[in-house]
């Protein structure tokens, strides 16, 4: 949310330079204008400017003699200084000054946008680095759910962040060539009543976490035409709406969902999370995925398989690319593990027909084989029986004691070497596999909590919640009722 300040004495100049251009396409939410060095300085006062364009040539005070002003008052704000005459002199001060560059009238408007872009870019890069580290923090925490509903309280008290509105919604911003000034745009696109919070994850890509007492998609889906039209190829992504801030790193979880999504199916633009439908397959068809996935398929199991999941589309393109990013998203479920980091998996390309989904899926498959099989490999062969062990037996009692008892090893050494080589203890590891299968068994099966408690080995229902409350950060039945809710 950046501001502007045009400053020239001659009213139709300044009026050109106002319609020059279209100043939110470069971040700036407010334009500014003033006809005399007095009156610039004074809006400086009652509003933070992040550009100047200033005529150097106004009577009583020169624009470089307010440059000077602007430069010991605000020696961040950014400048652009234009005049009639090309004089050596202004060029010498101006560079002296610091500015982004020095333009001559009649103004040349490629030349401008040019060098508007590049300040914006600027000033993009000048916030990262001095964006306040206490506050950058605390949102990363927050969005990310590794902060105690307590702390986020007790902490944003000290910050811009707030967190006692009724709606949230965590929005990524994803383009390979820089987001910093997509997500910039994206800000200044949205309602004023509505507050927006960025966070600059890397250079490809932001967060814009949005809050309010009535936020929705809604909101992003009419402002991202202009940003995505400005720079191609940027993603922008909508996660679930989140009533209350303690639901927000859920928004953002849903967010990075729907993105790979995106990036599977070859979506490009804007998509929200609730476009997009997040149940496709019945028990018997993922009963079926998960048989294709323990073997080495061909194309003609394959193409059995995904047979029955479509008949013949009417538009093959968006059918066929859509089946593809479920099928994947399902299997990289499905072989989702804490001892390895998921394979990315290529997006399905043209042609669009049933024999290259097919073709596609089969390297899915090959993919997720050959990275199981490279993690394997960099376990030591004891840490490999150890894991064998747990996923063999996840459905009964377990115990690093049980399996030093049947390979008569020292309990102690296996525990170290599994914390060693995993990065997590023994019992963690456990925990993490059987939530994540009790996830699939809540979200394609009827059974009831204490049922699906012991079939992942949990025989205490308490504790069963309390370990898929810690890792999911909700309880099993709020987790059922959202995938309920996302089918509606």
């Amino acid at each position: 949310m950046n501001d502007i300040l045009l400053v020239d004495d001659e009213p139709t100049v300044l009026q050109n330079l106002y319609l020059a251009l279209d100043w939110s396409e470069y971040g700036f939410r407010h334009v500014h204008t003033a006809g005399s060095a007095e009156e610039a300085m004074r809006l400086m006062k009652e509003n933070l400017i992040d550009l100047i364009i200033l005529d150097i040539q106004m009577p009583r005070v020169t624009g470089l003699e307010m440059l000077k002003q602007v430069r010991a008052k605000y020696p961040n704000t950014h400048c652009i200084l234009i005049s009639a005459h090309s004089k050596f002199e202004y060029a010498k001060e101006a560079l002296r000054l610091n500015v982004e560059n020095y333009l001559l009238k009649p103004i040349d408007i490629n030349e401008l946008r040019e060098t508007v872009t590049h300040a914006a870019e600027n000033i993009a890069k000048d916030s990262a680095a001095s964006h306040n580290l206490f506050e950058r923090n605390l949102l990363e925490r927050w969005l990310y759910g590794r902060i105690t509903s307590d702390e986020l309280m007790e902490h944003s008290q000290y910050t811009q962040y707030n967190v006692l509105l009724r709606d949230y919604c965590a929005v990524i911003v994803h383009r390979p060539g820089g987001a910093a000034l997509p997500l910039r745009q994206l800000t200044a696109a949205l309602p004023p009543d509505i507050c927006a919070w960025p966070l600059t994850v890397d250079d490809s890509m932001g967060i814009l976490l949005l809050g309010g007492h009535d936020v929705s998609d809604g909101y992003v889906r009419a402002a991202a035409p202009s940003v995505t039209a400005a720079y191609p190829g940027t993603q922008i992504v909508c996660g679930s709406c989140a009533t209350g801030s303690g639901n927000v790193s859920k928004s953002l979880a849903d967010a990075r969902h729907a993105l790979e999504y995106a990036r599977l199916a070859g979506c490009s633009g804007f998509l929200s999370f609730s476009q997009i439908d997040w149940n496709p397959f019945s028990p018997a068809q993922l009963t079926g995925l998960n048989d294709l996935l323990q073997m080495e398929p061909s194309e003609k199991q394959v193409s059995s398989f995904t047979a029955g999941l479509t008949g013949k589309p009417a538009n093959p393109e968006h059918a066929f690319c859509s089946l593809y990013a479920h099928i994947c998203l399902a299997l990289l479920h499905m072989t989702e593990t804490p001892d390895r980091k998921q394979p990315a998996l290529l997006p399905l390309t043209a042609p669009y027909s049933r024999e290259h989904l097919d073709q596609a899926v089969v390297r899915a498959v090959q993919q997720l084989h050959s990275s199981k099989q490279q993690s394997t490999q960099n376990l030591s062969p004891i840490i490999q029986r150890v894991v064998r062990y747990i996923r063999d037996n996840l459905s009964s009692s377990i115990s690093i004691k049980q399996f030093c008892e049947q390979t008569n090893m020292n309990p102690t050494y296996i525990g170290r070497l599994f914390k060693e080589e995993l990065g997590m203890y023994f019992s963690e590891y456990v925990c993490v596999l059987r939530v994540n299968k009790a996830k699939l068994l809540l979200e394609n099966t009827t059974l009831s909590v204490s049922d699906i408690a012991r079939q992942v080995g949990i025989y205490d229902v308490s504790y069963f919640v309390q370990c898929f409350k810690k890792q999911e950060r909700t309880s099993p039945m709020k987790y059922r009722q959202a995938v309920l809710q996302n089918k509606k």
